[in-house]
């Protein structure tokens, strides 16, 4: 949770996170999903889309956050892969941003490596990122 904007959540920001997962879908068709492994059953992480404001522009952006244990797996890739498959397809969308701690090395491959190309740098949630877009 190193590069997260909130840092690791309390209980009740936890069911705050929840709340907030379900509106999403019911305002936007979208929101969070969880990945486990098919073979073991085991918690990988969550990824999905996200709808904010980034410089007086809307725009909808990957999230991904993967268990310490599940990183370096391939996991991400993948999981980044469905998401912009699922917002070309089922949702029409024309692009999906990626908003990246530019020290996070980790992520800037991952939008690297799934088509995403560097936008400019810009300030979200008081926190320095690059801005990233993936054409569909």
């Amino acid at each position: 949770m190193r590069y997260s904007l909130k840092g690791v959540h309390s209980k009740e920001q936890i069911l705050e996170y929840i709340k907030n997962c379900k509106n999403a879908y019911q305002n936007n068709g979208y929101g969070h999903w969880i990945i486990h492994s098919i073979s073991t059953g085991e918690f990988v992480g969550i990824c999905g889309l996200n709808k904010h404001e980034v410089d007086n522009e809307d725009i909808v952006h990957i999230v991904y956050r993967l268990a310490k244990e599940q990183q370096g797996k391939g996991y991400a890739a993948e999981a980044a892969t469905a998401v912009l498959s699922f917002a070309k397809n089922s949702l029409a969308l024309n692009s999906v941003h990626a908003l990246i701690d530019p020290l996070n090395t980790d992520s800037l491959k991952i939008v690297q490596r799934t088509g995403f190309k560097y936008k400019k740098p810009s300030v979200f949630g008081g926190v320095k990122v690059d801005v990233f877009e993936a054409q569909l």
